[in-house]
């Protein structure tokens, strides 16, 4: 896996957990992963129309998504081939409206992790995810 610069589009309506990503990842010390953040789906709409990203990380419940559905179905239609890794800290309530196929991993677990258990790596995730096309989760 290659540490080129990477650009990702981070749909996340709560500040302060984008804030908490982004010093996940320079914490690692991958310090070539940049983030523009949309607050909500139109806000992602109108970067993707503007801008190309390796990755698209996705909150499931923003405040103009109807459901956590709408919110996934409205970003696949607008990624187009954009990889896209779903970052939920309900990921325990949503599970039920992701597809079958696609993991679930709690996002909480990317910041700490129970005693003893080896943390998360999400600047590691990150840069997996961009060079995956499938939709995956933590």
């Amino acid at each position: 896996m290659s540490n080129h610069a990477l650009r990702v589009l981070h749909v996340e309506d709560d500040f302060a957990d984008a804030m908490l990503v982004q010093h996940a990842v320079c914490e690692a010390g991958d310090l070539d992963i940049s983030f523009e953040v949309a607050r909500t789906l139109k806000d992602a709409k109108r970067c993707l129309a503007r801008s190309q990203y390796d990755l698209i990380l996705l909150d499931l419940r923003l405040p103009d998504s109807i459901h956590p559905t709408d919110t996934l179905e409205t970003a696949q239609s607008c990624a187009g081939d954009t990889p896209m890794l779903i970052l939920s800290g309900s990921i325990i309530v949503d599970e039920g409206h992701l597809p079958s196929g696609v993991g679930r991993v709690d996002k909480n677990s990317s910041f700490r992790s129970p005693k003893g258990e080896m943390p998360l790596h999400l600047a590691h995730m990150i840069r997996e995810a961009a060079e995956s096309a499938d939709i995956q989760t933590i």
